[in-house]
């Protein structure tokens, strides 16, 4: 469609558009998808910041000890942390929860099952 024809009505359009609009506020399981997404998004944005924190306190507070494999220092960092946050801030308890448990099995996993798993890592 050439946009200079004289059929094009952008308020045809803009009218369209917000009956669409409307039909979806109203609509229960667009609604339940939206919060859906808002939860995933902030989800997200607390787990980008448990890794942000995570890793200054690793650099910043730690000392990097050649005896204490890296991994261990991640492991003992982010559960000190998610502590410190269930303490201060209890009502992001379950948010932290679940942004330690994927920081964790993104970060340390694989070193855990190297090691015969969480038991033999808590042993050493």
């Amino acid at each position: 469609m050439n946009m200079l024809d004289d059929d094009f009505d952008p308020v045809i359009i803009a009218d369209k558009l917000r009956s669409i609009a409307d039909v979806l506020n109203e609509d229960p399981k667009f609604i339940s998808a939206l919060t859906d997404l808002k939860k995933a998004a902030a989800q997200e944005a607390v787990e980008a910041a448990f890794d942000k924190s995570v890793e200054a306190l690793c650099q910043c507070h730690v000392p990097q000890c050649a005896e204490v494999a890296q991994e261990m220092q991640l492991i003992k960092v982010s559960v000190a942390f998610g502590l410190y946050i269930k303490k201060s801030a209890p009502e992001l308890k379950d948010k932290v929860m679940r942004a330690m448990t994927s920081f964790l099995n993104r970060r340390v996993g694989s070193w855990v099952a190297q090691q015969g798993g969480w038991d033999e890592v808590a042993s050493i």
